[in-house]
Order: C-alpha cells, then structure tokens, then sequence
C-alpha cells in the first residue's frame, strides 16, 4: 500500500491574488475527508502548489476514490517517495516494475518543479528510460503505453508514480457562493446539482413533497439521491418541505392550464425564503431549455422576472441523453429510474400554458402571495444532515 499521495489542483492557475483563498478551501476539504476515513496518524502539506499527503499506514482504494470527487481536485497520485538521489530513485523504479507482470510497455514523463536541481527533465526522461529498458521486460511507447513513469522534483523529494487517479475537476465548494438547489428523484436536477459543485457552489438541497398525494417512498428516495450527490459538497442538508396544501390551493384557484407554472412560481418562493434563513444567494434549478411545457423560454421569464434570487440553470442548453449520460457517470442514473409518485403529474393540466398571459400571472400572484402557507412550508420542514461519510446524521426530522 502507497503511504503518500500526491493531489495536484485544478484551475488554481487561473487565480491571481485570491489563489490561497481557493487553495485553503481545498486543503480543508481534503483534510476534512482524510479525518472521515483514516484513524492513524497523517499529514498534508503544501509544496509547489500540490498537496502532499502521508499517512503511517498507507491510503486504500476507498479513500483515493472518496478524494476523487472532490470540486477543484485534478487528481491523485500514488507515490513512492525517495530522497533527490537519482541511483536510489531508479533503483526504487526498477525494483516495483519488475514485479509488474501485467504490463509490456511503459513512457517516462519528468518534471523538474525544483528548478535548483541539477539534471533538466528531458535529462531525466532518458535516464530512467534508459534504466527501465535495461533492467526490465518492458519496451517503449510514447503513444499508447501500458504504463506512464511520472518523475517529480520537489523541493524535497524525488516523487515516482505510476497510478493516477483523475477527480472531477473544477473549483473548491464553497468558493463560488451558497445556493438552493430544487431536487427532484428526475434525471435532471441531480445532474445540475453537480455541475454547480464543480464550479465551487455550496448547496442546501430543497425538496417539495406532496404529502399525502405521494407516498413515503418518493422521500426515501429522495434521500438517498442527496446522500450520493452530498459526496461533491464538504457536508449538506436536504429540507423535505411539505408542499401539499399550497398545491391543493394554486389547484382550486387558478386556470387549469397554469397550474403547473403556479406550482413552479411559489416553490421559488418558498426556496427564496429558505434561502433568505440560511444566508444562500441564488436558487438553483433543472431546467432544460424545452424540454418540457413548464421550461419554455416564456414560462422561465415569468418566473424569474417574479423571484427576488438569482436563478441558476446549468442544463438549459443540454439535451435529454447528454443529461442521463451524465447521471451513468456521477452515480445518480440508478436512483433516477425508480419508479415514484409524482404529484405534479396528478395535479398536471391536459394543457400547460406554455407562453403566458403576464396581466393574469401578475393579477394572481398579487392577489394570492401565499405568504402564511410559505411560513408553513417552512416551519414544517423536515431537514436531514449529511456528512463525509455520506451517512445521516439527523433522521430524526430535527426542525429548524
């Protein structure tokens, strides 16, 4: 087992003088996790702008992956470490590859970040090349190869890799602002969910539950689709808001045809006010440009033109099967096709006004602002906690 891991960042270069802002909000996300999973002793530290990590009794393959989907984390790297001697470097090359009988070629790539240390990269290519080639089965190919030697000079040590390990990239959480994500058990709002953690975005998660035109299990599932998207955030919450009765009314109020837009217009309000209590600045959404009556460009204005937050729609431009593909690769795909109660189809008009008219939008909002039921919705919440080992914390519906 490797005991030291080197984690290389990703976009920081981008950063100017905010860079140790984005770089501490990594560190602690790192080290946060590391906590989650190691009960020995270990360490991180800063050097040339990666992160360098030891641990006594070495990382597994649980904790490598659990780092891998960390926002702003290019990728990981199992090392071995040597002291800046390059005989003993070599030797510590040599000695691991010939136990690799699963390869038969092999490229070398150096990189000499200790500009003080004596032999230039492409120096050190053709040194260890020529060594492996020597002392081993394996053949050259800088194409395709079975396995690629990483040489790193550090202010320290000579790092040696061979296994890398590619996270999701992007910014750390928490460095682009607070959101309120409207989470639904759909393929879409899932996969937004994601690419706003990738851009640095810490989420609460909102979830409208029709109680009792849907059963209980639509909100197990729910829970469980936070549990798999809270492994991109540093710790997360998911308020399940009870939201029958306000559908019951918009239903017994309104023209049949814009019930479903009516239905859209008050959960933003209710996110708005949640947002307001926990200090987020934006609300974030599914939505696919299209896709569905509700998100045509004309019901989307409405709706926004009606919210006092920021309204954020990562997928707008994305179709259908780029959306499901994404979930296959983030791990949400599976949760997404279990079948649930959806009571925005019990309550859906035959007809769904797709470009409204705004004299009688504005007329009914202003008429009924719902402010005491949007209290309620609140008040009611039941609100789950996640941790960094993706368990609940809070199942016993802990109101705020």
């Amino acid at each position: 087992m490797f005991t030291t891991i080197i984690i290389n960042v990703d976009e920081l270069w981008l950063k100017g003088k905010n860079r140790k802002s984005y770089s501490d909000a990594l560190r602690k996300h790192v080290r946060d996790i590391l906590s989650s999973y190691l009960d020995t002793k270990w360490t991180i530290r800063n050097d040339q702008q990666r992160f360098v990590c030891d641990c006594e009794a070495g990382f597994n393959d649980d904790v490598i992956k659990r780092l891998c989907d960390i926002p702003g984390l290019h990728s990981v790297l199992k090392v071995r470490k040597c002291e800046k001697d390059l005989n003993k470097a070599v030797d510590l090359v040599i000695a691991d590859l010939k136990l690799r009988t699963d390869i038969s070629t092999f490229k070398v790539q150096s990189k000499r970040v200790d500009k003080s240390f004596p032999t230039q990269s492409r120096e050190l290519n053709l040194h260890f090349g020529g060594a492996i080639l020597k002392n081993t089965h394996l053949k050259v190919d800088v194409h395709n190869p079975d396995i690629t030697v990483e040489v790193k000079i550090l202010n320290e040590h000579i790092y040696l890799s061979w296994e890398k390990h590619y996270g999701i990239g992007g910014l750390p959480v928490n460095t682009s602002g607070h959101v309120v994500t409207l989470i639904s058990g759909g393929f879409d709002s899932p996969v937004a969910s994601y690419l706003m953690s990738r851009r640095g975005c810490k989420q609460t998660f909102a979830f409208f539950y029709a109680y009792p035109y849907v059963g209980e299990e639509v909100k197990d599932k729910i829970v469980k689709m936070c549990q798999i998207l809270s492994k991109f955030q540093n710790g997360a919450k998911l308020y399940v808001i009870p939201f029958g009765n306000v559908q019951n009314f918009i239903s017994n109020e309104c023209y049949e045809e814009y019930r479903t837009l009516f239905f859209r217009k008050y959960m933003m309000d209710v996110a708005s006010k949640l947002a307001d209590k926990i200090k987020a600045e934006a609300i974030l959404m599914g939505d696919s440009l299209a896709q569905v009556s509700s998100q045509t460009l004309h019901n989307m204005a409405a709706l926004d033109k009606s919210c006092d937050k920021l309204v954020l729609r990562p997928l707008l431009g994305n179709n259908k099967l780029d959306i499901i593909a994404l979930s296959k690769k983030i791990g949400t795909h599976d949760t997404s096709i279990i079948p649930h109660d959806d009571a925005c189809s019990l309550f859906a008009p035959k007809h769904p006004i797709t470009k409204p008219k705004m004299e009688y939008f504005n007329k009914f909002i202003n008429k009924f602002p719902c402010t005491e039921l949007i209290d309620e919705c609140i008040e009611n919440a039941e609100v789950f906690s996640f941790n960094n080992r993706l368990m609940i914390k809070d199942s016993n519906f802990t109101k705020n």
